[in-house]
């Protein structure tokens, strides 16, 4: 007879005995707030796909190292069940589960090799940005840049630093973008890796749409820097006998990476000859054109997610969860491209602009576009349009998100 599960979504503080089954998807490393517990987050999931944090303080994070593992599945009755302090929640009303000496856990998987790190080619890995999957990869360390602070809206600073991988499977390095706790865990082991190609495993990676499709850190992110196996030691044996190509990738990313003054002008005709295979989704161009073709028929608008950019079908300005990203305090805000012919003394090529960009363009915000649009007003947006075909403008392009997720070239 089977046993009778309690979902998730049916726990609360309230709630003194159940048993529910759950997966672990997230487990962090343990962290250390200042004057507070040590503590380490988990994320647990039921079979009807609903998801509840979970906590583990001081020496409890030793005791059950082993017992609660990353992609683990479990039987797990009467622990604590705390709300969660309004400043820490994500949604109304969330609950976490507290490990301790009360909680009983019981292991229902039953592949032990399904806790271990669970490699993935980098040919293989979906260039999907909303898939949530978490991905380990195993490869070798290219190209590794200097930490960076990228400021939020909110005002909140946050920390990042990209690390370039290869392996045997894919001819252009692969970009991890590593966030906050993980990189200054980890920044001594970062600063010492340019000095050779080494092979590391990085493991509980989520695919981003961040300067191309790129793998980036979670909270259950962890860095191997000498994996073991038979992956590892094929992986060290074709770095050795490739090292002229990995010493060509470093240098292209040195270059890119390079802080200049400035940057020349390209002109069209060159661009025009590149290729996917011959260009990095890093690389930047300045091009100096006239855009001829800018018109009003070339401008389309739309309502997007705040966050992604992604269309949704919820009126302007409303507070919305994005299916998506996922965001629960998404905003639908107008979204403007315009796909117009960019012409130099060499060719012309056709160049798509989006959002802030084409507001900086028309000279017009997004949001008075929109009421333009909407009220059958096109006088003001061709007389923009018209004052645009007779500049001359500078304009920054680089690949399209299409170059890593298809290895098509396009132009933005």
């Amino acid at each position: 007879m089977k046993p009778e599960y309690k979902p998730l979504k049916e726990l609360n503080d309230k709630t003194l005995k159940y048993k529910t089954k759950v997966k672990v998807i997230h487990k962090s490393s343990p962290q250390q707030s200042p004057n507070k517990p040590r503590y380490q987050r988990l994320l647990f999931k039921d079979d009807e796909g609903f998801t509840m944090k979970g906590a583990l303080f001081d020496s409890d994070i030793e005791k059950y190292a082993e017992a609660l593992e990353r992609n683990g599945e479990y039987e797990l009755s009467n622990a604590m069940i705390s709300a969660v302090p309004p400043q820490h929640a994500s949604k109304p009303n969330e609950y976490s589960i507290i490990i301790n000496a009360r909680a009983q856990i019981s292991p229902l998987t039953t592949d032990a090799t399904a806790l271990g790190p669970q490699y993935q080619a980098f040919a293989t890995i979906p260039r999907d940005p909303f898939n949530t999957e978490l991905i380990d990869v195993l490869g070798v360390v290219i190209y590794v840049t200097a930490p960076k602070a990228i400021y939020r809206s909110q005002g909140i600073e946050d920390s990042v630093r990209e690390i370039y991988l290869t392996d045997h499977s894919y001819d252009r390095p692969f970009t991890v973008s590593l966030w906050n706790d993980i990189l200054h865990t980890h920044e001594e082991t970062l600063n010492s890796w340019p000095d050779s190609f080494n092979v590391v495993g990085v493991l509980a990676l989520t695919g981003r749409s961040y300067k191309g499709f790129t793998l980036s850190s979670t909270m259950s992110t962890r860095i191997i820097t000498n994996p073991e196996g038979e992956k590892a030691d094929a992986l060290r044996a074709w770095a050795t006998n490739h090292e002229n190509i990995l010493t060509d990738h470093r240098s292209k990313l040195a270059e890119i990476h390079s802080s200049t003054t400035t940057t020349p002008v390209t002109k069209i005709e060159e661009i025009n000859r590149k290729r996917a295979s011959n260009t990095w989704q890093e690389e930047r161009f300045n091009l100096k054109v006239t855009l001829p073709t800018a018109s009003t028929e070339n401008l389309r608008l739309y309502l997007g997610c705040s966050k992604c950019g992604r269309r949704t079908n919820e009126t302007i300005d409303t507070t919305f969860t994005c299916t998506f990203c996922n965001v629960q305090s998404a905003k639908s805000e107008p979204r403007p491209i315009l796909k117009v012919d960019a012409v130099d003394d060499s060719g012309s090529m056709a160049l798509t602009f989006f959002a802030k960009e084409v507001e900086y363009l028309v000279g017009i915000p997004c949001i008075e576009m929109w009421k333009l649009k909407e009220n059958d007003n096109d006088e003001v947006l061709a007389e923009k349009m018209f004052s645009l075909r007779q500049k001359n403008v500078t304009i920054e392009i680089g690949p399209t998100l299409a170059l890593t997720t298809s290895r098509v070239l396009n132009w933005t």
